[in-house]
């Protein structure tokens, strides 16, 4: 029987702040399918002790993420699948919830799609940028980016990572 994990993630939009906005979301993993969701959250570093050989005097500092996004559009990528004669399918994909931001619909249903073939799983992405809190200004902007599409790329890097792991254990335990 396949088990769900559910991996948190946060990003940082400013490397050397201790805390602010960042892109915050998770991964679910229910088998060889992975669920994305990510939108703007709290991020706050923190210092930990580490206890190991070295008598506990190692510190180390963690990135821990806050919020819920609220839950956004919703696509599913499905990898694209090899057949005769043709080299170049495209990655299928479906809007299977809508939202009240054309760009977040988008950016999940590019996302999804490359993550489905990158990883060869089914991905889902839920994805919730337009949502920008009180002040009404994006965190991106604020932090110094010209749009929301490099935090999203950064997103995706961290997501890509997590799968990739993710999907080489499940390699080596079968």
């Amino acid at each position: 029987m396949d088990s769900t994990r559910i991996i948190p993630f946060c990003l940082p939009l400013s490397p050397g702040e201790s805390s602010g906005v960042g892109v915050v979301g998770t991964v679910t993993l229910r088998g060889q399918s992975a669920i994305v969701w990510f939108g703007w959250g709290s991020v706050e570093r923190r210092e930990e002790s580490c206890d190991d050989t070295n008598n506990g005097n190692d510190n180390s500092t963690v990135t821990v993420g806050t919020g819920r996004p609220p839950m956004g559009s919703l696509s599913l990528s499905m990898p694209p699948c090899a057949r005769k004669g043709s080299s170049i399918m495209p990655t299928p994909t479906s809007q299977l919830l809508g939202g009240s931001s054309e760009e977040d619909m988008m950016l999940g249903q590019q996302m999804s799609a490359r993550l489905a073939k990158r990883i060869g799983w089914p991905i889902f992405v839920s994805c919730s940028f337009s949502d920008f809190g009180q002040n009404g200004v994006s965190p991106a902007l604020a932090a110094g980016f010209d749009d929301d599409s490099m935090p999203a790329a950064m997103a995706e890097k961290e997501v890509t990572k997590i799968l990739t792991l993710e999907k080489d254990k499940l390699v080596v335990s079968t």
